[in-house]
């Protein structure tokens, strides 16, 4: 009997569910604390259109829902692993683990239904990244295509070069936080006959002319501009300014049909871009990759449950904030090993499929060790 012979099926199914009940709060916790950091690091640049007057704050609103699925798609694993861990971590220090194992309930029974939990969990993720995530990228590139396709100061980092027309290039040395404007800035413009205009400015900004307008303004303070003269080779002319405007023309920016990449792709869509690829090239591996790594992914919130909760029960009374240790260490570990086996993947370095996998299987030998070693089965 599936319940064994010191508890009834009724004392059992209330034990799991009381299991479960623990697992719940720190799982929604865990779920709303890291999408919502995911989300504010997007938000934050999202503000900059708003503040600028180029999109309002249903614009933005709209940014934010088309980012969720690809964030939940990342927080989900995560988050079952660490409302595994701190449920765990609390049963153990208030000694109901100990007393369970005393009335000789195996650990694999009392954890049953996390291991259900992370079961439903994963496959849930796995609907998610082949059906919502890919739709919420295409969503999201096209909108934020619509709204900044003739901004050029959108996305003018620090220590950033940009070809904010074509012939004209923008090196900006630091962004003012505070303001915005331009520190120690380079421009290199092409002009006839191969020359090149070079205009270096101690700070800049740019200034807003009407909606959708043929030109945007960039201001120039305190620079000077130089000019490669016509005769002997090497020779400028330079001419010092205090103000100087600048119209860039904006005219020729059209809207660009949004490519589809591989991570844009239901599972049916990447098999379909596979057929008419050459195995072993780097596009081919990066189908490949893709396609297992919408497995592996979803696969890890079972790996993460199975291997995580053994660590978390200790025989002494230890603090409640043990599982969560637990879980940043394995999540670190993890998302780094992934992240480091993507690009060996790509180069066909290692199997493409084996090289999203493989953090898996190192995992899963990792946890059997642990239990093995420890006698938890």
């Amino acid at each position: 009997m599936f319940c064994g012979g010191y508890h009834n099926c009724g004392i059992m199914k209330i034990l799991k569910f009381y299991v479960l009940r623990e697992f719940i709060p720190p799982y929604v916790g865990g779920m709303a604390f890291l999408s919502t950091i995911l989300l504010l690091e997007r938000v934050m640049s999202f503000v900059k259109l708003v503040a600028k007057g180029y999109a309002d704050i249903f614009d933005l609103l709209v940014l934010v829902f088309f980012s969720i699925p690809p964030t939940l798609a990342l927080t989900m694993p995560m988050s079952t692993l660490i409302g595994a861990l701190v449920a765990v971590s609390r049963l153990s220090h208030d000694g109901e683990i100990t007393a369970m194992r005393g009335s000789g309930i195996r650990l694999g029974s009392i954890f049953l239904s996390l291991y259900l939990a992370g079961f439903a969990i994963g496959g849930l993720s796995f609907w998610l990244t082949d059906r919502l995530v890919p739709i919420g990228n295409i969503k999201f590139r096209t909108l934020y295509q619509e709204l900044t396709i003739a901004r050029p100061d959108v996305g003018i980092d620090s220590l950033s070069i940009n070809e904010i027309e074509q012939g004209v290039i923008l090196v900006v040395d630091r962004v003012d936080e505070r303001t915005g404007d331009l520190l120690n800035v380079t421009i290199f413009k092409a002009e006839e006959g191969g020359r090149v205009r070079t205009i270096s400015a101690k700070r800049g900004w740019f200034v807003q002319s009407g909606d959708r307008g043929s030109h945007i303004g960039l201001r120039l303070k305190n620079g000077a501009l130089y000019d490669q003269g016509d005769g002997e080779e090497g020779y400028f002319a330079s001419t010092v300014f205090g103000t100087l405007d600048l119209n860039i023309p904006i005219q020729n920016r059209e809207l660009r049909q949004i490519v589809r990449s591989p991570r844009d792709m239901s599972m049916e869509e990447l098999a379909e871009g596979m057929a008419g690829l050459e195995v072993g090239s780097k596009s081919y591996n990066i189908h490949v990759m893709e396609q297992h790594k919408r497995i592996a992914i979803p696969f890890a919130c079972i790996l993460f449950v199975f291997l995580g909760t053994p660590f978390a029960v200790t025989k002494g009374r230890s603090g409640k904030g043990l599982g969560l240790g637990i879980g940043v260490i394995i999540i670190f570990m993890y998302y780094v090993l992934l992240l480091a086996l993507e690009p060996v993947g790509r180069a066909g370095v290692v199997q493409p499929a084996l090289a999203m996998w493989l953090p898996n299987i190192l995992f899963i030998i990792a946890g059997v060790f642990n239990i093995v070693r420890k006698g938890r089965v």
